[in-house]
């Protein structure tokens, strides 16, 4: 990649290498000014988060999420209501990147960057608080 790579924490990294690259990908997509693939690309990081998060955090049955719509997977699996809300409208808005016609008019890539960096928060906040939590027991 030519541009700048955006490193993810180490909790983010556990649980999904693939949403780092897929994620960094996107980014030099919307760099060079491809802004048709770059949102697409950023949905498709997301949806890697959110699967790799319920099935290597969270213990989910791997064949049960990786066969199910991610909506799905939100709605049916998230149990952290701050995950469930932000990554659900992050999906809103990636799943407008990738249709004929857009729902959320008003709203862009900016938008879905921004569901994303919170979507990461809420799931390294969860993280780290179960590491902290078992660690001083």
């Amino acid at each position: 990649m030519k541009g700048k790579v955006r490193e993810f924490s180490q909790e983010i990294n556990e649980i999904s290498l693939e949403f780092s690259k897929i994620y960094n990908q996107a980014l030099e997509a919307e760099r060079r000014g491809l802004d048709q693939i770059a949102g697409i690309g950023f949905r498709k990081s997301l949806e890697f988060l959110v699967k790799d998060y319920l099935i290597n955090f969270k213990s989910k049955e791997k064949e049960s999420i990786e066969g199910k719509l991610l909506g799905k997977c939100i709605t049916e699996d998230v149990s952290d209501e701050n995950v469930k809300e932000i990554a659900k409208r992050a999906v809103w808005l990636g799943n407008d990147e990738t249709h004929y016609i857009r729902k959320w008019e008003g709203k862009d890539i900016k938008d879905l960057k921004i569901l994303i960096d919170l979507t990461l928060y809420w799931i390294q906040s969860e993280i780290l608080t179960n590491k902290l939590v078992a660690n001083m027991n």
